[in-house]
Parts: structure tokens; sequence; C-alpha cells
């Protein structure tokens, strides 16, 4: 039987800071559930403005999606696309809606950058390839139509020139986007919770929030290690909100689908054959309906390939040997390749694809990223904190969409499987 570490490989030798441990105080102005990418951002800006800030996260710090995603950034396009979302809200909110995301990329290079963040940070672009010529036209059509947003640009590969990309005969064709690019997400949440903490922000990991009351006085917030009043409180655990919440925030949970997702990556391998695997080091993706996304590691020394897992749960060696799978199906070298580390985490998509920020029973909230929250939550952590703040630039074109649920749904996507396994076959009859 196959054996993976079920750490992340991110973590491997990366220090993770020490948080103090003080008691819960009784009074602060901000409490902030959960301590990933959002929270930490948000604790960030509202302390820098002098408000006092309690973040609870009921696991530690980089056991969620933020500590052990791809490291991958971009614009976050919407999955409908241009088509798609024209044809919900017309073309005008539409483009609106996707020029977002080129502002969501643009802050948070220029955030990385002021904040001095060193987390292997590189706008290298992405690489998607097609299987089909159908499938190429179809994305070379629709890259066309973006060229409308301000910044967006992409080149063609041609087929002849497939190997100048990847070194795979998989795809027939594919397209470079240039707004994209890598990190490492371990080191970028690690620096976030530095700044939080040298700000006097708390901390307090392992610990559960409970309900949450408005009073006279604010909201009561209850924790397992006892209770505090706050100003404002932000609801920020994204693909955990359903497995930690409590009754008033069934609202959230009703709304998002936590959905697994799983990462693998090889053991360490020579510099020439990373080299050819992927020339320009660059994130990869194709057209794929189960989403499949991969890379050379920051250090380009390993592969790192990641997907949907095979169902709700954290399963290291059934994980790991499908992701094994499909990676071999791009490069088939890599079938005597050792995979030393698999793990998998929860992301949150919602029904309409898109994240979703705002204010709901008094209760401030940003999630909903879809698979692509290390550039959204940046970003709408600055949106959701300046709004707190009553600074007018806090306005999005997320803000007037409807957070949708289902009826009797109730936060526990067990249909996601079948789903699953359809798109599976469809991808194999497609020759995907």
């Amino acid at each position: 039987m196959l054996q993976f570490q079920d750490t992340p490989y991110w973590h491997i030798g990366i220090k993770k800071p020490t948080f103090p441990t003080p008691e819960i105080p009784k009074v602060i102005d901000v409490v902030i559930i959960g301590g990933g990418f959002t929270g930490l951002s948000t604790a960030l800006h509202l302390l820098r403005s002098g408000r006092t800030v309690a973040i609870f996260d009921a696991m530690t710090i980089g056991d969620g999606a933020s500590g052990k995603n791809g490291g991958m950034v971009g614009p976050s396009l919407h999955k409908l696309g241009l088509e798609g979302l024209t044809t919900k809200y017309g073309n005008k909110k539409a483009m609106a809606i996707l020029q977002e995301g080129m502002h969501a990329i643009e802050f948070f290079k220029s955030f990385i950058t002021k904040e001095s963040i060193d987390c292997d940070f590189e706008m290298t672009g992405r690489f998607r390839g097609a299987t089909t010529q159908k499938a190429i036209e179809n994305i070379i059509r629709d890259s066309e139509k973006l060229t409308a947003l301000k910044g967006f640009h992409f080149d063609v590969v041609k087929k002849q020139d497939i190997h100048s990309e990847i070194g795979s005969d998989l795809y027939q064709g594919g397209i470079v986007y240039h707004q994209d690019g890598g990190l490492h997400p371990f080191k970028l949440l690690c620096e976030l919770a530095k700044k939080v903490i040298s700000r006097g922000g708390l901390v307090f990991e392992k610990t559960l929030v409970g309900n949450t009351y408005q009073t006279p006085n604010g909201i009561k917030v209850e924790t397992e290690k006892g209770g505090l009043t706050a100003r404002d409180v932000v609801v920020a655990s994204n693909g955990y909100t359903k497995k930690f919440a409590r009754s008033t925030r069934k609202y959230f949970s009703k709304r998002l689908l936590p959905i697994t997702s799983a990462m693998i990556a090889s053991e360490q391998l020579s510099p020439d054959f990373i080299n050819r695997l992927f020339p320009n080091k660059r994130m990869h993706g194709g057209n794929h309906r189960l989403v499949q996304y991969y890379r050379a590691s920051p250090d380009h020394k390993r592969v790192l390939f990641g997907a949907r897992g095979i169902d709700t749960y954290d399963r290291a060696i059934q994980n790991g040997k499908m992701l094994k799978k499909h990676l071999c199906k791009i490069f088939p070298e890599l079938e005597t390749v050792k995979i030393e580390y698999s793990w998998s985490g929860k992301v949150a998509y919602t029904f309409d694809h898109a994240p979703h920020l705002g204010k709901q029973d008094g209760i401030y909230y940003a999630m909903g990223y879809c698979g692509s929250g290390v550039t959204r939550s940046i970003y709408l952590a600055n949106k959701l904190a300046n709004r707190i703040l009553g600074i007018d630039d806090y306005q999005t074109a997320f803000d007037d969409l409807p957070f949708e649920s289902k009826p009797f749904y109730t936060g526990k996507p067990w249909f996601m499987p079948m789903v699953l396994k359809w798109h599976s076959f469809l991808d194999h009859i497609e020759g995907n």
C-alpha cells in the first residue's frame, strides 16, 4: 500500500509564529471568527486604525485552506465566465464583476510589496492547456472577449509550441494568462500572523466560538474558554463555517458548499527534470471539469498537484492515489516517482459561484471564494475592514449579489460525490 505523510508539504521547515496566551478580555472592539487569510488581513487593517481585535480559530493557524492551498494567485475570473454572467446579470454587471477580479490582483501585488512580505511571490503567469481542438477554440474565444477588461492579457500557445510551456503531450494547445502567479501560502499566512501580533492583535487557537447575541452594550460572544463583548463581529471561517458554526451562523453555512480540495507533493527531483516539465515555472491547469491545478514548488524541487478530493472527508491515502493517477495522465514519466506528501482541506463554493461579503443580522462576513481564495481573501478583507471603519472605499461589484441558498440545504453537500463522479465520467469520454 502507498504511504504518504499527511502533513502539508507547505508546513515542512517553516517556523510558525508563537502566539501569546493571555486571558480572553471581557470587552474588545472586534471579534473575528477564523484565522486564515481573511481573518488575519481584516485584523491587520483594523489594528492599524486603532481598533482592538481578537481572532478565534477552532483549529490551529494554518490547519485551514489558507495554510495548505495550491499557492496560486490571479484575478480569479468568475466560474461562469462572461457569457454566463451576462445571461444572469446583463453585460454591464458581468463586466464589473470580472473587472473586480483584476482590481483584486493589482491590490494583492501592491499589498505584498508594501508589506514587504517574504512568501516566494512571483508573477510567473499561468498556462491553461486544452485537450481538444474544440476546447482550445472555446478558450481563445472567451479570452478574446476578456480583453475588454483593463489589464487583461493572454497569449495563444499552438500545439507545435506546447513543449515551450509544459513537458506533456496531453494538450492540443493552450493559453498563457499573464495576470497570474504563485507563492508559498503558509509563509504568507505566517507573515500576516506576525504582523497582527506585532500590532497587539490577540490570537486564540483551538478555541471554538459558540453563539453570539445582540445586547444593549454590544455583541456577546461565547467561546469554550470564556465570553466577551464586542462592538463588531466578523465571520471569516469560509470552508469550515458549517463544521464549527453555531445557531446564529446557520445563515452562512446554508449558503456555502464545503468541498474537499486535495494535494500531493512529489519527492525531490533534479533541476533538469523540473525544467523539462515546467520550462517557465508557471502555474498550470487544464480544461478538465474536475478542477486540476499543478506547478513546481517555489524552490523548483518538487511537483505539486491538486484536485477535488474523492469525497467530503480528508483521506490522505485514497486522495494521494487518485491524484497520482491524474498527474500521470499529464506526465506519464512521473509513474515511477514517489509521492511524499498528501493532504487536503476545505474550500467553500457558493450557489452563484461568486464570493460574498457584507453584514447580516449585525455580523460582518467575507467568504465563498470558490477555490480562488488567496487573492480574493486579501482584497475583500481590506474592503470589509473599510466598511467596519466607515471608510468610503469599501464597495465592490459583489455587494448587491443575493447570497443564495437552496430549499432543504443545511450546509452539508451530500450530493457532491455524485457530481464529482459525473464530471469524472465526462472528462473520461472527452479524453481529458
